[in-house]
């Protein structure tokens, strides 16, 4: 199987690479935590030089031609550290809204116009699509929708919250979940960033009405559209996971070249080369995963289930080995705030709790059994 980018994947790898290399550093990442209208420029930048559109097929007005397209820009903002909501908005509820049908909805997210977020599930892991947060109860020609989530992934910067309600049937019924359009200022909300910076909000929506044009898809059946947005949600997280990754194997492998111990570099104990030559097999190995579950999205759900929950359960051992021996081999410089070390081991484990942990996606591997 052919790993290699193709000529246009190369060219958005080097665009998307060029542009936050000058405009993203690690410094000017701390500033724009707490300067709202400069994330607000750098993503409407993001959408001019079609960054977003790469999430999105071509006959929808994107520029994606493959899920892979999409894993090439995840790749280098997990190189680059970046905390702009491009997973939950263009990746996870842009999905949703191919599925659903919202062409008005997707060309303002392309444009850079609108911002989304997923209120789905009853943890902040987004996990399972069936155990909802929120109900709706028909009202006339409309719904009224109550309900909780204390973590919504991108929901301090969202204008649109994509909202997963029970509408019928039980507590874990795949049946009976519908979701909903609401804009951001109906509901209640408290902003706050997670420890690895990304932005959250707590999203509290008290009875409130809205009209039968704010569902999305199918009155109750929401928990498919729901699975297939994770599991490319999944696979995008992956590629941000070997973009980070393999930026750590090369930076440390530099640092241990020029830090000396005992009278000579760190690189030339060859328990250390062990250790390294070990970080770059991990990496090689879930960069392989990672492209497998990109190319595996068009598959029957049973399929893409069965490969997705593969990569996460390997992509999260290997991001949490690279990580931790990253920080091991920069010493007390691996935990501090200058070096972007500490910073990448944070969003890593991040990222090998979002969307479940390991052991429910080799649950999850095992359900679905083998392949036919």
């Amino acid at each position: 199987m052919d790993f290699h980018y193709g000529d246009n994947q190369q060219m958005l790898h080097d665009t998307v690479d060029r542009f936050l290399t000058d405009k993203y550093d690690l410094v000017t990442r701390h500033k724009l935590l707490g300067d709202l209208e400069g994330q607000a420029q750098l993503w409407r930048e993001m959408a001019e030089l079609g960054l977003i559109g790469a999430a999105f097929p071509e006959g929808l007005g994107g520029y994606g031609a493959s899920p892979v397209d999409a894993l090439v820009v995840m790749e280098r903002f997990g190189r680059h550290l970046v905390t702009l909501p491009y997973l939950m908005t263009a990746i996870v509820c842009g999905r949703l809204l191919i599925a659903g049908g919202r062409t008005d909805m997707i060309e303002r997210v392309i444009a850079g116009d609108a911002r989304l977020a997923l209120a789905a599930g009853s943890t902040h892991v987004l996990r399972s699509a069936e155990h909802h947060s929120f109900t709706a109860a028909a009202a006339g020609a409309g719904w009224t929708i109550s309900g909780r989530m204390p973590v919504v992934i991108g929901g301090d910067s969202a204008d649109t919250f994509i909202v997963a309600a029970r509408t019928s049937g039980a507590l874990g019924d795949r049946d009976g979940i519908t979701l909903f359009l609401v804009d951001a200022d109906q509901v209640a909300r408290r902003s706050f960033r997670m420890i690895d910076a990304h932005g959250a909000a707590e999203v509290v929506i008290d009875a409130l009405s809205v009209g039968e044009d704010a569902v999305l898809g199918e009155i109750g059946g929401g928990v498919a559209l729901v699975e297939l947005a994770l599991d490319h949600g999944i696979a995008a997280a992956c590629g941000e996971a070997i973009g980070s990754m393999g930026h750590l194997v090369p930076a440390t492998a530099e640092y241990t070249r020029t830090r000396e111990q005992y009278g000579a570099p760190l690189a030339k104990f060859q328990v250390l080369q062990h250790r390294m030559a070990d970080m770059y097999i991990q990496t090689e190995t879930a960069r392989s995963m990672a492209y497998v579950a990109s190319m595996s999205l068009g598959d029957t759900p049973v399929e893409r289930a069965r490969i997705v929950s593969a990569a996460k359960v390997q992509i999260g051992k290997s991001g949490k080995f690279v990580g931790y021996q990253a920080v091991q081999l920069h010493g007390g410089m691996g935990v501090s705030e200058e070096l972007d070390i500490g910073h990448h081991y944070i969003r890593l484990n991040t990222l090998n709790q979002m969307f479940g942990d390991p052991a429910f996606h080799l649950r999850r591997f095992a359900a679905v059994g083998a392949p036919a």
